[in-house]
């Protein structure tokens, strides 16, 4: 009796929440589930650079480069323990790398459609850097793809396109001038 006056209160429960969380749903799915707005200006009338970093697509964009640098560097550090490289173990974590390193391009794409034409305009030296890196990465990734494809991968190979897949994902030097002075045009930090 207890048991079932509990499932008919659960079975009403739920009769009642799922319309609601299918509405939610569908009200999320014309923005891709992601919050859209206009990012904040600062006194010279320039997007706010702390602002611009926390736009969420500019975070999953970041997010999965941290997962791609961390994947290298797990394949990076097995590839120093030995000569030959588990090709089962090396194959995922390429997959990985791949997969993450298009997400992040994805996500990077979407949101540069956040930033304005001023700001577009002021950080284009960087751009022009990021996109260099992006293709240096994407080749790295090509070769070391196709190294592990080889029934025995070589760990020198793997390690030298992991090295240069690290190199050309760290940032750190572009995004700390920006934030310390959003007005001033980054210097060169070409990677390759």
């Amino acid at each position: 009796m207890i048991l079932t006056r509990f499932c008919t209160m659960l079975l009403a429960i739920v009769g009642l929440v799922l319309p609601l969380t299918s509405a939610a749903a569908t009200s999320h799915q014309d923005t891709g589930g992601m919050p859209q707005g206009t990012i904040s200006k600062n006194q010279a009338g320039m997007m706010d650079m702390s602002a611009m970093m926390q736009e969420p697509h500019h975070q999953l964009a970041m997010a999965y480069k941290q997962n791609l640098e961390n994947f290298a560097k797990a394949l990076r550090d097995e590839a120093a323990k030995t000569t030959m490289v588990n090709p089962e173990f090396s194959r995922d974590a390429v997959s990985e790398m791949k997969r993450s390193f298009g997400l992040m391009q994805q996500h990077h794409q979407d949101h540069m459609k956040t930033i304005d034409d001023k700001m577009k305009a002021h950080m284009s030296d960087m751009m022009k850097q990021m996109e260099a890196q992006d293709s240096a990465i994407k080749e790295a990734l090509a070769g070391l793809d196709k190294e592990v494809q080889n029934s025995a991968p070589d760990s020198k190979n793997i390690s030298n396109y992991v090295d240069a897949i690290l190199k050309n994902c760290d940032m750190s030097k572009m995004h700390g001038e920006m934030m310390k002075d959003p007005m001033a045009q980054p210097t060169d930090h070409k990677m390759n």
